[in-house]
């Protein structure tokens, strides 16, 4: 056994070990210059914690030795402890180091623990000597001086930065973080794109592109840049922790956990760590957990702000306001700008009965714009309503309802991952890189997956996914996701293997099972697919997902509509507070134009549910939907009273006078939209055809002029003011108004269509035609505006230039159906032979297209197959039987096919309808000839 005092492999004589214990303690010990040595070995290897070891023996030796102390101070920050890095370089200082290498480090140090004012108080106006300590002082000072606000300081300190280093990384994240927060998020996230393009590798860029995503409701995108910092450095925390926030936001406790257990593998001991630990079982209601978590954050920083508010929460919710109140009141006096600590003090005072001193706590934050924070305005009412402020409180109350429905949108985002904007190829080659990395999270190879098929790069795709289940076996996502790429390859079987592997680990594993029900559909099988989500049911009757994705594949396959509604009405008895159920049941019936079913579900949705917005909306559509137009404005204006600051209920209002040709009510209705929407084009643009619709085209100009006014880099303005033109046949007017929105948005196709239109109907025919041309050569994969140009032939009669066209755009979306299926009927005019081939790809790709099985039906009549011919056109009238037309091609190839009596049964049904339709005038004579 090797002696604990042995400095070899060999052990001292026993009786020697009292007398020489001592001697060799200091034998053994290394000198302080050899322990630096050491420590600046580890540093260079990115081993901070080894550097760290190192030093404190080094310092053992000689407390006083500021190098070392610097040292330290230095290898602590980078370790991400700001806490023990400010000590040591405090006392860096205090034994003679230089300032101007001491000072940088500290200033980072205070930011990173949210010691702002202080940075600012001490730091703000010393100056250095040496260039890049200067630069990166100002940039600590400048950030210091953005969170406490003082933006005229922060820019000066910026600017001071970058007159010394142009480039410098710190000072251009501080300039697009002054662009934020001076509202124009455009340009910061231009800045912001620019400094990641230059700087690939630097985690904080992308960190900070992840804040700006979110500021403009990207959270996917935020996470992606999120991702892309943890793949640039994964040992850059600070994004990593944002991650953990957003997982834990969307409730993904698993997934934050994961990210957590990766963050503690990469630095043991980080009081943020110990922090996200108990914000996790905060969420999870795990109070005992997350209290005893944050007493032991709070005895190593007991002034950290954000944990004197975890803690506060955590006490809130376990219903202990006094203790709350204390760390609370703690949290606001050392960050009186920390809207966090003011919101969850403000709640504690009116829990406690304490009105007056929520109100004199919350009068803070609402001195600037809060109609970005739904929560801040909601408590604002509640805290104006208990001091019985009644109109206050409903100005507040109204503000949040105005932005609910952004929240709402923002929060349906979560959890989507997608690649980065811009060129996929970098995308992809960043996320293959952090997959190369030790510890990277399955999120990042499924994004890499997900990047690769949309490239349709399914052989990369197929390795990654590979690598993915073999690295993940026991987790159902990566074998659904193998199975995905499978899907994607046409490889039918492998996919099936891959997703019954997933339930197999799972067997409740909804996006398995969805994914076979795909599977067995396209083979035929409704049946199976309906078993997979009534075994789940079975298990769960109340499982609302598995209830409403078996109503879907009910639907999807033809099931009878009594059926599908009784599995809707299941899931709503099963959920009677759940909102999506009770929509999936309106929605129903409104699509099966049973609008007295819809109206009955939508009353009964809005008597459990009287104040849910979503829910009044719908009883409206179905109210419009059984004429009951009065009860429907009626509900309209009730989700606008709900809705103060919602314009969309006006909107729906303007359309049901629109509908009523009242437009002077319709033009209220907008007006009063566009003072809650001022930004919103599609107002405008519903004005400007109220104005047309009265006969004051005067009027509808003058909008179009209001909106290129106050939004001139809009295309929209001047698109309406060539509409109004158009609309009164000012052809020279509204092609120079159309011109002109093409140079504000030079990419529009719509925009185009609407100049060649207007060049033809000026009789520009030559220059239409040039037009047309230039286009196509400067867009050649524009495929709407061929489309465009395929639809004019086919109104023109010119079939083969309408065949021309629309070849090019199925070469460039070649599972186009609807130009697949024109390109058959127009190649089938002119008795192309391909044109069978083209239909028969319309129908591969969408079998229960009625028009496209129309088109196939009809040319295999041609062909002189009317039996093959029938098959596809019965199918087609059953799928569409108010499509008279396609019953009359049904009827034709009745006829054709030897069935005159059924043939003369479908045209005397047909000459009855009322409606005109294609072909109707032929109908005596094919009766005549039977």
């Amino acid at each position: 056994m090797r002696s604990l005092f042995a400095c070899g492999s060999r052990p001292w004589p026993a009786l020697a070990l009292v007398a020489a214990s001592t001697l060799l303690l200091l034998a053994c010990r290394e000198s302080p210059e050899a322990l630096i040595a050491s420590a600046r070995a580890y540093e260079a290897k990115g081993d901070h914690k080894g550097a760290i070891i190192q030093l404190r023996n080094a310092l053992q030796q000689n407390p006083a030795d500021g190098e070392v102390r610097l040292l330290l101070g230095r290898a602590s920050l980078q370790a991400g402890d700001p806490v023990s890095a400010q000590r040591e370089l405090r006392k860096a200082l205090e034994y003679g180091q230089s300032p101007e290498v001491v000072l940088p480090p500290l200033a980072r140090a205070m930011l990173e623990q949210g010691e702002a004012a202080k940075l600012v108080a001490e730091f703000g106006d010393r100056k250095l000597t040496d260039i890049d300590a200067e630069a990166s002082l100002r940039s600590s000072v400048g950030h210091a001086q953005l969170q406490l606000q003082k933006f005229g300081d922060a820019t000066a300190s910026f600017s001071a930065a970058t007159a010394l280093k142009p480039d410098y990384l710190p000072a251009r994240l501080g300039v697009a973080k002054l662009m934020a927060a001076a509202k124009k998020i455009d340009d910061a996230n231009q800045l912001i794109d620019a400094i990641v393009a230059a700087h690939p590798k630097a985690a904080e860029a992308h960190a900070l592109q992840s804040d700006l995503r979110l500021l403009r409701g990207d959270q996917a995108g935020a996470k992606t840049s999120l991702e892309q910092a943890i793949a640039a450095d994964e040992s850059f925390l600070p994004a990593r922790f944002a991650l953990i926030q957003i997982l834990i936001n969307e409730k993904q406790f698993d997934a934050a956990a994961f990210q957590l257990d990766t963050a503690r593998s990469l630095r043991k001991g980080d009081l943020r760590v110990q922090y996200f630990d108990a914000a996790i079982a905060l969420d999870k209601n795990d109070l005992a957990k997350a209290r005893d978590m944050m007493q032991q954050v709070l005895k190593r920083a007991p002034e950290h702000v954000p944990s004197l508010v975890l803690a506060g929460a955590v006490e809130l919710q376990a219903g202990q306001a006094a203790t709350a109140e204390g760390y609370l009141r703690k949290a606001v006096s050392i960050a009186p700008q920390h809207a966090g600590a003011r919101k969850l003090l403000v709640r504690t005072y009116l829990g406690s009965n304490q009105p007056a001193k929520a109100l004199e706590s919350i009068k803070p934050l609402l001195v600037s714009d809060t109609r970005a924070d739904p929560q801040l305005l909601l408590l604002a009412g509640e805290t104006y309503l208990a001091n019985g402020e009644l109109k206050q409180a409903s100005r507040y109350y109204a503000a949040a309802t105005d932005s609910k429905p952004q929240e709402s949108v923002a929060r349906t985002r979560l959890g989507q991952i997608a690649l980065a904007s811009g060129d996929p190829d970098a995308g992809i080659r960043e996320l293959e890189a952090a997959v190369a990395l030790d510890g990277a999270p399955m999120q990042t190879e499924v994004a890499l997956i997900v990047g690769l098929v949309k490239k349709n790069d399914l052989s990369r795709a197929l390795q990654a996914a590979n690598a993915l289940a073999k690295k993940y076996p026991a987790n159902p996502l990566s074998h659904q996701m193998l199975g995905a790429v499978y899907a994607a390859r046409k490889d039918l079987v492998a996919a099936r293997a891959a997703f019954a592997k997933a339930l197999e680990l799972n067997p409740t594993y909804l996006p398995a099972i969805a994914n076979l029900a795909r599977l067995d559909i396209a083979e035929k099988k409704p049946a199976d697919a309906r078993k997979r989500f009534e075994a789940v049911i079975a298990k769960d009757p109340k499982n609302e997902q598995a209830l409403l994705a078996l109503a879907d594949v009910m639907s999807r396959t033809g099931a009878p509509p009594a059926e599908i509604v009784a599995t809707l009405q299941r899931a709503v008895t099963a959920n009677p507070q759940s909102v999506p159920s009770r929509l999936a049941l309106i929605s129903f019936h409104l699509h099966a134009k049973d609008s007295k079913a819809a109206l009955s579900a939508a009353q009964d949705a809005a008597a459990t549910l009287p104040t849910e917005p979503r829910i009044i909306g719908a009883l409206a559509q179905a109210q419009e939907a059984a004429g009951e137009t009065n009860q429907a404005i009626e509900t309209w204006n009730r989700l606008a009273a709900l809705e103060p600051r919602s314009a969309v209920p006006l909107v729906r209002l303007a359309a049901l006078f629109a509908r009523r040709q009242d437009y002077a009510k319709t033009i209220d209705s907008l007006r009063r939209a566009q003072k809650l929407a001022p930004g919103d084009p599609a107002i405008t643009r519903d004005l400007v055809l109220a104005h047309l619709l009265s006969g004051k085209p005067a009027d509808a100009l003058k909008e179009a002029k209001s909106l290129q006014t106050t939004m001139p880099k809009l295309a929209a303005g001047f698109a309406l003011e060539g509409d109004v033109h158009a609309a009164t046949q000012q052809w020279p007017q509204a092609e120079r108004a159309y011109r002109d929105a093409l140079k504000v948005e030079p990419a529009s196709a719509a925009l185009a269509m609407k100049l060649h239109t207007t060049l033809n109907r000026a009789g520009k025919a030559a220059e239409a035609e040039a037009m047309a041309k230039k286009w196509l050569a400067e867009h050649p994969k524009d495929a709407g505006f061929r489309i465009y140009l395929a639809e004019r032939a086919l109104a023109d009669k010119n079939l083969r230039l309408a065949v021309t066209h629309y070849q090019a755009v199925v070469a460039l979306q070649p599972d186009n159906v609807v130009a697949l299926n024109n390109l058959a009927w127009s190649a089938g005019q002119l008795g192309d032979p391909k044109a069978i081939g083209y239909a028969e790809r319309a129908v591969r790709l969408a079998p229960d297209s009625a028009a496209a099985l129309d088109t196939l039906g009809t040319l295999l009549v041609a062909k002189g197959d009317a039996s093959k011919g029938l098959e596809y056109l019965t199918r087609a009238a059953d799928l569409a039987p108010k499509r008279h037309d396609i019953r009359l091609n049904y009827a034709k190839a009745l006829a054709k096919a030897g069935r005159p009596d059924d043939a003369r049964k479908e045209l005397v049904a047909l000459q009855a309808v009322a409606d005109e339709f294609p072909g109707k005038s032929e109908i005596p004579a094919l009766l005549k000839g039977l």
